[in-house]
C-alpha cells in the first residue's frame, strides 16, 4: 500500500512541476490528499501489519500520520489563500506545491519506516524538500535561511546516521530486513551498553535538528522566520513529531537494556536545557513567527522531560505532540492575517488590533490561551501529567525550576500578544488595507475546536494507540 502511496505522490508532484496548471494542480492535490486519507485508514485497520518489507503501521506512526492527514488539508487549503495573496507565478505554484506533496509523502515514509535505513532516508528526504520550499520567495534573506537550514540538519542527520551504524553492527542478520527496529529490540539486552549509549546520543543529537530540541534546535529558527506560514506550521509540528519519532524508536530499543536510566538522564538533561533556552530567548525576542519558534522548543522540551520521567509520562509526552500540533499550526495560520494587516511580522510594528479586528483579535486571545496551556487547553493537561510525573518520580527540584521557567514564558508571551492587542501603533505607521477574507479563518477555527473537543470529549481510539505505542516500555 505505501509503494502505491509513494507513486501516487511521485506522479502528482511531476505533473505539477510539468504541467504548470492550475486546474490540473487543483485535481492532482486533491486526488494526493484522498490517497492520504485512504492510507491513513488503511493503516488503522492494518495496525501492527508490516507493509513492502521495509514499512509497519505501529500506532504511533499511525496516529502521527492522522496528524498529519489533518494538517495536510489545512495547509493546502490556507496555501491556496496565500499563494493568491501573493501574487505568485504560475511556476513558483507549481515548484511549491510539488514540494509540499513530496514532503507530506516523504513523513509519512517516516512516521511507518520499520527499518533504520529507510527512516533515515525519509527524514533526509524531508530536509532537501523543506529547503525549496524555504526558498519559495526568492529573496536574499529565503536563499540564506534555507542554506543555513539545510547545512545544519544534515549535519544533524549525518550524526544520527552514525548512531544508527553503531546498532545496525549489532544486528545478526547480513540482509537489509536485518536493519528492522523489531529485529534490533529482540537483540537489544545481548547489546554492550557503551555502543547502546553512544548510539542513543547519537541519534538524539542528530534528529534534534528535526524534533526542535536541545542541541541542534537552531536549524528551523530562521526557517520560520522567511518560510511561508503554511511550511512554517508543517516545520513546528508534523516534521516536529517525525524528530520525535526517529529519537523514540531507539528510545525503545534502549529501554530493553540496563542503559535506560542513563538514557533518562540525558532526555531530562535536554529537556529542561530547551526550556531554559526559549525562556532565555523569548526575553528577547521581537519577531512573532520567532517567538513562536521558541515556544515550539520550549514544548519540544517538556516531550523530552515527560519522556524521561516515565510511567505516565509517556502517555502525556505523546498526547502533548498531538495538541501542540493542533494548537500551533493554527498559530501560525493566523499570525499569517496579523502580517496581513500591519505588513510585518515585527512586534514594534504592531498595535492596537483589538479595535482593528476584534474577530481576528478574540482568536489571538484564545491561541494564546491554548499554547499557554491554560484550560480549556490540552497542552494544561498533558503538562499537568508531566509534572505529576516528575514529582512521583522525585525530581521534585527539576520540577520547581521547570514550573518557574514556564511562569517567565507565559509572561514573556502574554505581555507580546497584549501589545498586539492594545499598544499604540507607531505614529509613522499606517494599517495596510486588509486583502484577508472570513474564509481564511476556517483552518484556525477548526484547529482550535478540535484541540478544545479533544480535551472535553477525548475519543477512546487515541489513547488506545498511545497505550499500545508505549507498551514496550513498560
Amino acid at each position: 500500500m505505501l509503494v502505491y502511496f509513494f507513486i501516487l505522490a511521485l506522479l502528482c508532484s511531476l505533473s505539477i512541476f510539468f504541467v504548470k496548471r492550475k486546474e490540473v494542480t487543483n485535481i492532482l492535490l486533491v486526488l494526493f490528499l484522498i490517497g492520504q486519507t485512504a492510507l491513513s485508514y488503511y493503516a488503522y485497520i492494518s495496525i501492527d501489519q508490516t507493509d513492502s518489507l521495509f514499512f509497519k503501521f505501529e500506532p504511533i506512526g499511525i496516529l502521527f500520520s492522522w496528524v498529519l492527514n489533518l494538517l495536510s488539508y489545512t495547509s493546502v487549503y490556507y496555501s491556496r489563500i496565500y499563494l493568491k495573496q501573493h501574487s505568485n507565478s504560475v511556476r513558483q505554484e507549481s515548484i511549491y506545491y510539488g514540494l509540499l506533496i513530496l514532503l507530506i509523502a516523504a513523513m509519512t515514509g517516516a512516521y511507518f519506516a520499520e527499518n533504520m535505513a529507510i527512516l533515515w532516508v525519509c527524514i533526509e528526504a524531508t530536509t532537501l524538500f523543506v529547503a525549496g520550499l524555504i526558498y519559495h520567495d526568492r529573496s536574499k534573506i529565503a536563499i540564506e535561511a534555507a542554506w543555513k537550514y539545510l547545512f545544519i540538519t544534515s549535519i544533524g542527520v549525518a550524526i544520527a546516521f552514525i548512531g544508527i551504524l553503531f546498532l545496525s553492527i549489532v544486528s545478526g542478520e547480513s540482509n537489509f530486513t536485518g536493519f528492522n527496529f523489531g529485529n534490533i529490540v529482540l537483540l537489544a539486552k545481548e547489546i554492550d551498553p557503551l555502543v547502546i549509549k553512544i548510539a542513543f546520543v547519537l541519534v538524539l543529537t542528530g534528529f534534534s535538528a528535526k524534533m526542535g530540541v536541545f542541541p541542534l534546535y537552531s536549524a528551523a529558527i530562521d526557517a520560520h522566520t522567511v518560510a511561508p506560514p503554511p511550511v512554517s506550521a508543517f516545520i513546528s509540528t508534523t516534521l516536529m513529531n517525525v524528530g520525535f519519532l526517529g529519537i523514540f524508536r531507539v528510545y525503545q530499543i534502549v529501554a530493553q537494556t540496563d542503559a535506560i536510566g542513563w538514557a533518562n538522564n540525558v532526555l531530562m538533561l535536554a529537556g529542561i536545557l530547551s526550556v531554559f533556552l526559549a525562556t532565555i530567548q523569548l526575553l528577547r525576542i521581537k519577531h512573532f513567527k520567532r517567538m513562536f519558534a521558541f515556544s515550539s522548543l520550549e514544548h519540544m522540551g517538556i516531550v523530552c522531560i515527560g519522556i524521561a520521567v516515565g510511567g505516565i509520562g509517556y502517555y502525556a509526552a505523546i498526547l502533548h505532540l498531538v495538541f501542540h500540533s493542533l494548537v500551533k499550526a493554527g498559530m501560525f495560520y493566523q499570525i499569517a492575517r496579523v502580517n496581513n494587516t500591519f505588513n510585518s511580522y515585527w512586534i514594534k510594528d504592531s498595535g492596537n488590533y483589538m479595535k482593528i479586528s476584534p474577530v481576528d483579535s478574540l482568536l489571538v486571545i484564545l491561541s494564546l490561551v491554548l499554547i499557554t496551556a491554560i484550560p480549556p487547553s490540552g497542552l494544561f493537561v498533558t503538562e499537568f501529567l508531566v509534572f505529576k510525573a516528575m514529582f512521583l518520580n522525585d525530581n521534585i527540584y527539576l520540577a520547581i525550576l521547570a514550573l518557574f521557567l514556564l511562569t517567565i514564558i507565559l509572561f514573556v508571551i502574554t505581555r507580546k500578544i497584549l501589545h498586539l492587542l492594545f499598544a499604540p501603533q507607531p505614529d509613522d505607521y499606517s494599517v495596510k488595507p486588509s486583502v484577508d477574507s472570513n474564509i481564511s479563518l476556517i483552518p484556525v477555527l477548526i484547529l482550535f475546536a478540535l484541540s478544545v473537543y479533544l480535551v472535553i470529549f477525548p475519543p477512546p481510539v487515541i489513547s488506545e494507540l498511545i497505550y499500545s505505542a508505549i507498551g514496550l516500555l513498560k
